[in-house]
């Protein structure tokens, strides 16, 4: 293969994923809400490249982008909250759980029912970097993570309401139902101090939660706060959420008059409970490592450089992880997190490989006890160049499992493993699964793939026939193609389509394929004919939302309604049809600042910055506009105008743009340029200028 190890790594990672990009502003990290709320979501998008698209329960679309996690909960878009700060990982302490996420592009997103597994990376200036990952089990719950406690105080249980000073009573219906419990409306606090009433009078906002607890917690009140007064000279009102009342007494009695309660203030917080895994290594030990009837020999990979999970899949209890120069690993999820297990596959000049036959093995000595082992035969796991001894089928790309199927694709082709299960006896009454993979290797030009790098995959069910797709790029081999190649006999025979295409992500549903190329968005019904998708424009009125660029990183099919959507995920943002003929666009981007005008990206490069059909543009953020015109005319630093264009909104949709280009056609030179942008805000107000800057750096 000529293409070498760092250049095809690196090729990948800025072409298909754009995490050293920042084509759009960039925001930081999330803070929490001042409502009563504690927040690790933020609205909105924080970058426009999104990578990957993945859907879970009945309406969380979660989106990897190139500055972290993004969520769709069916009504608005949020960003997850990230940290450049370390994480505690479960290696170093199993019961360790984080509310945030590691600081970095998302490269692989993986679902399972509520189950969420999260893969970062970013690099060290000079190589890819993997960050780690990070996995929930109850990720589609988010919204039901338990209140967090910000401050408490003291106070005696006032049933009689006498206005006791540090008391707290229910208003007028503070008496205590036996089966009922209480339900008062508002809840009158007598704070000690006015220092006291302060405190809680700026700390109880809308949808505080407030919990009240006796000494020894056998009597628990909660409610949520809708508002709060002044109720006399040393008083505080809380007026309660109609409903939100919460009581609960191991005797059923009410809290006693003169009992000393401790009155919490909490705040309702949305969260999802992590657990973070490094990124899968190596000890200098792992020499020797256990699988399937044996051992296999290996070069242990110790560092994180060129170890990113740029693929997941999870099937049943195992969770498969391809990591590039960390290989093909997988977590049993039925047990405890542990240290993933490697998974031998093919050495480049193998078609197939047993894990599961014992003539597979030969009988010799360990190399770490000295103790007879059984190895696999003339088999050495080695992801450098082949120069260097290695084999490129050991660099896992792309994975996909499902039952006893598990598709890898790597920088040699494409294997496919059959998993085998058996139940063996280790001893009178002790028994273990055995868990172990048949591969066979198929690579071009012996099996028919377009070409030997498979950068991603898919799977379609039609008719009760499974397709297998795979994304290639060539490796530099003679008479390699990128393009698609495909499968729907299980391997035993290939095709090609799209060939010259550079593919990124396939999906299917039913008889409908999406293939997501650096030309746009590809639809089939067959596999052989295709028709192209156009640039997704929102035409909702007054609306400036385009997708500037030709590029499709990922696309989804959302089934989960009676009329399926499409998703697609771009260099640009977000796009979402109501359909899967894309003729309703609605369009997700990362926005700076929703009032202000400004450009981006700033600086600008129009043969780099949103290329589309062969230009590219800055994109002009306007804010509100409540007229039908916006004027835009641009001048150079001498305040010579080279640009000038009127948008007519009753004709016009998509973004307010420029292209780089003077009034004859030519791009301008580098240097600082100045916007001005005619428009109203508001309906009282008549059309004004309003001026930005601009760098231009070809």
């Amino acid at each position: 293969m000529k293409l070498s190890y760092n250049r095809l790594i690196i090729y990948t990672l800025l072409s298909a994923l754009g995490f050293s990009q920042n084509p759009s502003p960039y925001r930081y990290s999330l803070k929490s809400t001042t409502d009563g709320e504690t927040s690790f979501f933020e609205d909105g998008f924080n970058s426009n490249v999104v990578a990957e698209i993945k859907l879970m329960s009945d309406s969380l679309t979660w989106f990897g982008t190139g500055r972290g996690l993004s969520l769709y909960d069916g009504k608005s878009a949020f960003t997850y909250q990230s940290t450049t700060d370390s994480i505690v990982d479960i290696f170093t302490n199993p019961s360790s759980v984080t509310s945030v996420l590691p600081s970095g592009g998302v490269s692989a997103i993986a679902t399972s029912n509520d189950t969420l597994l999260v893969a970062f990376a970013g690099d060290d200036n000079n190589t890819p970097l993997g960050l780690g990952l990070a996995i929930a089990f109850k990720a589609g719950s988010w919204y039901e993570t338990e209140p967090t406690e910000i401050m408490s105080f003291d106070f005696l249980w006032d049933s009689l309401a006498v206005d006791t000073l540090n008391g707290v009573y229910f208003g007028f219906d503070s008496e205590y139902e036996i089966g009922t419990g209480y339900k008062g409306t508002f809840i009158v606090l007598g704070p000690l101090t006015e220092a006291v009433k302060t405190t809680i009078s700026d700390s109880v906002k809308t949808n505080t939660i407030i919990k009240i607890t006796n000494s020894d917690l056998s009597k628990t009140l909660s409610f949520t706060v809708q508002s709060i007064t002044d109720y006399s000279t040393a008083q505080v009102q809380l007026i309660i959420q109609s409903g939100s009342i919460n009581y609960s007494s191991i005797n059923d009695v009410g809290f006693l008059n003169g009992e000393t309660v401790k009155l919490n203030i909490t705040k309702a917080t949305k969260a999802i409970a992590w657990q973070f895994l490094p990124q899968p290594v190596d000890t200098d030990l792992d020499i020797e490592v256990p699988f399937g009837e044996g051992y296999f020999w290996q070069l242990p990979v110790t560092v994180s450089q060129a170890n990113v999970t740029y693929d997941a899949s999870i099937s049943g209890k195992y969770l498969y992880v391809a990591s590039w120069a960390g290989g093909l690993r997988r977590y049993d999820l039925s047990i405890n997190l542990r240290k993933p297990q490697n998974i031998p596959m093919p050495m480049d000049w193998q078609s197939q490989l047993s894990t599961c036959q014992d003539s597979a093995y030969i009988d010799t000595l360990s190399k770490i006890t000295g103790d007879p082992i059984s190895v696999l035969k003339n088999y050495y796991l080695n992801p450098r160049d082949p120069a260097d001894g290695g084999n490129h089928n050991h660099k896992a790309f792309s994975v996909l499992a499902y039952d006893n199927r598990v598709w890898v694709g790597t920088a040699n082709g494409l294997n496919k493993g059959r998993i085998v299960e058996e139940i063996i006896q280790i001893s009178e009454n002790e028994y273990e699964i055995l868990s172990c993979i048949e591969w066979d290797h198929y690579k071009y030009p012996s099996n028919g793939i377009s070409g030997n790098f498979v950068v991603a995959l898919g799977k379609q069910i039609w008719n009760n026939q499974t397709t297998i797709w795979a994304a290639t790029v060539s490796t530099g081999e003679s008479g390699e193609n990128q393009g698609l190649s495909y499968s729907r006999d299980d391997g035993a025979s290939w095709k090609t389509a799209l060939l010259g295409e550079r593919v990124y992500n396939i999906d299917a549903k039913d008889s409908l394929v999406f293939v997501s190329t650096s030309s746009g968005l590809w639809k089939s019904l067959d596999g052989e004919n295709w028709a192209k998708f156009d640039p997704a424009i929102e035409k909702s009125l007054l609306n400036q939302r385009q997708i500037l660029t030709n590029s499709v990183y990922a696309a989804k099919i959302d089934s989960r309604d009676s009329i399926p959507k499409l998703w697609v995920g771009t260099p640009d943002g977000v796009a979402l049809s109501l359909n899967t003929q894309g003729d309703d666009w609605k369009i997700f981007q990362a926005d700076h600042d929703i009032d202000e005008v400004y450009a981006y990206p700033n600086p600008f490069s129009p043969l780099t910055h949103n290329m589309l059909d062969s230009d590219g543009y800055v994109r002009f953020h306007v804010g509100n506009i409540v007229n039908k015109e916006v004027k835009i005319d641009i001048f150079n630093f001498a305040m010579e105008k080279v640009h000038s264009k009127t948008y007519n909104l009753n004709s016009y949709y998509g973004a307010i743009k420029w292209d780089g280009r003077d009034m004859l056609g030519n791009h301008v030179a580098n240097g600082v340029y100045f916007i001005r942008i005619n428009y109203s805000k508001s309906r009282n107000q008549s059309p004004g200028d309003n001026w930005t800057k601009l760098i231009i750096v070809k």
